[in-house]
């Protein structure tokens, strides 16, 4: 409990990765993206060496697996472009560019001396991406399988697609994502929960453009998602506050596998 709320820096109490206290998570500043060991984003939290080549591999396992599904999903499944009208692959497109970026970062970190660092604004990217990716493949998953889902199997569908994609898009990244939070040392941060939120108010403004613009979907209606129809201003509003509270809360569960990670870490010497 003093650690929660001591008010106490990490670098005060010993480890570098050490949580922040709630009170320190609650400051203005913790929106932003800054971390004093950018290694934390190169790096496992159980690897017992500064580089290790099973996590190089994993990297690269991770990145290939997501973007070998992406493209061959999006070459089945273009629909004259109507592909890309979808939350559903925006977040998967999203996995794609996160877990390239993360075996891009711990590739040239292995290539460079213990002691380089990537550039700044890249760590900082990297970082709101993958948060991002966490908590609105959640948000996702949830979405489709409980409002989307039941009338998306219907096999007169035509936006429908194969099982394997089905679950290759709608739940395995959040299962794998999540598996990954708890694999990798780098930081969460509460008030994170501002990235996700930017992402899916960007793909808001982008379905009411694409509506006023008279974009169709794939079934040929003037909507994306039919709770997400620009003709019934209601439903819309109900839609967004509830996606809003739902990012906040998925946000923070994904805080609490963090400060798990962090918990066993420290009982097992993993923290550095």
């Amino acid at each position: 409990m003093y650690r929660m709320f001591g008010g106490k820096e990490p670098e005060s109490a010993g480890y570098l990765q050490e949580p922040l206290t709630l009170r320190e998570e609650f400051r203005c500043r913790r929106f932003g993206l800054g971390h004093p060991t950018p290694s934390d984003f190169l790096r496992s939290q159980w690897q017992t060496k500064p580089k290790s080549s099973i996590f190089l591999a994993y990297r690269w396992l991770l990145g290939g697996f997501f973007n070998a599904g992406l493209v061959t999903y999006i070459i089945l499944y273009y629909r004259s472009g109507t592909v890309f009208i979808y939350l559903t692959n925006w977040g998967f497109i999203l996995c794609g560019i996160t877990s390239l970026t993360g075996a891009i970062l711990v590739t040239a970190y292995h290539c460079k001396p213990e002691s380089w660092n990537p550039p700044g604004c890249v760590v900082k990217t990297y970082w709101a991406c993958y948060w991002t990716t966490l908590t609105i493949e959640y948000l996702i998953a949830i979405t489709y399988w409980t409002a989307i889902y039941p009338d998306d199997r219907m096999p007169i569908n035509p936006t429908r697609v194969s099982d394997f994609y089905n679950i290759f898009i709608h739940l395995l990244p959040p299962i794998l994502f999540t598996v990954d939070h708890f694999i990798v040392a780098q930081p969460a941060r509460l008030l994170h929960f501002v990235y996700p939120m930017i992402f899916g108010f960007s793909y808001g403004l982008f379905a009411l453009t694409y509506y006023e613009l008279g974009g169709l979907n794939y079934n040929g209606n003037s909507y994306i998602y039919t709770f997400l129809d620009f003709e019934k201003p209601t439903m819309v509003l109900v839609t967004v506050s509830m996606v809003t509270l739902a990012a906040v809360f998925l946000s923070a569960l994904q805080y609490g596998v963090y400060r798990l990670r962090t918990f066993v870490a420290r009982k097992r010497g993993k923290l550095l």
